[in-house]
C-alpha cells in the first residue's frame, strides 16, 4: 500500500504528461449524445476523484443547451464546437457558476473563434496545473497531520483563486439590479 505522498506523486506524474486534446485533435465527425459523454469522460478522466464519477451526463448536456451555454445540436449530433464548449464547462464548473462560464466564453468569442478560445483555454489549464504542482508544499515527513496541513494549504489557495476570479467576473459583468434584489430577499 502506498503512502498519500506516493499516491499524489504518481498522480502528479500522470498530470504532467497529460495533454488536453486541442481543437484539431477532437473528432471531426459529428457525434450522438452518448458518444459525446463517452468522449468527454475519456478526455477528463484524469481529473476525476473516482473512476466511477462522471463529469458529464446527457441531462447536463440538455440543460446546457436549454440555458444557451451550449449551441443546440444539429439533427441530434454534436461537433467540435460542442466538444470545446463542454470541455471548458466541465473543467470550470468546479469553481464557477454556469452563468459565469457562459459569460466568460461569450466574451472571449466576441474577439476570437472557438478554436482559438478553446486551444488557449487548454494551454492555460495545462500550464496552470504544472505551475500549481510545482508550488505544492509537500510535507517532508509521512505523517497524516503534515499531509492534512499541505492539503489545507492547497484548498486555501484554491478558495482564494476562486474569490479573485469571481471578483474579476463581477467587475467585468456587474450583476443586474434584478439579481441584486434577489440577493437582498
Amino acid at each position: 500500500m502506498s503512502t498519500p505522498q506516493e499516491s499524489l506523486q504518481q498522480w502528479t506524474q500522470q498530470v504532467r504528461h497529460y495533454h488536453i486534446p486541442r481543437y484539431e485533435e477532437l473528432p471531426s465527425i459529428e457525434l450522438y449524445m452518448d458518444q459525446v459523454v463517452a468522449v468527454i469522460d475519456d478526455y477528463l478522466r484524469i481529473f476525476l476523484r473516482d473512476a466511477k464519477d462522471r463529469r458529464l451526463t446527457p441531462a447536463m448536456i440538455n440543460n446546457y443547451v436549454k440555458l444557451r451555454i451550449l449551441p443546440a445540436p444539429v439533427k441530434k449530433r454534436y461537433n467540435r464546437t460542442h466538444l470545446c464548449h463542454l470541455i471548458i464547462i466541465c473543467l470550470l464548473k468546479q469553481v464557477l457558476a454556469i452563468s459565469e462560464i457562459r459569460d466568460l466564453i461569450a466574451s472571449r468569442l466576441e474577439e476570437h473563434d472557438i478554436q482559438t478560445v478553446y486551444d488557449d483555454f487548454c494551454s492555460m489549464q495545462e500550464q496552470s496545473l504544472i505551475v500549481m504542482l510545482d508550488n505544492v508544499d509537500m510535507p517532508h515527513d509521512s505523517s497524516a497531520a503534515s499531509f492534512a496541513y499541505a492539503t489545507l494549504h492547497v484548498a486555501v489557495h484554491a478558495n482564494v483563486n476562486k474569490m479573485i476570479a469571481e471578483k474579476m467576473i463581477d467587475i467585468q459583468c456587474p450583476p443586474s439590479e434584478e439579481k441584486e434584489r434577489k440577493k437582498d430577499k
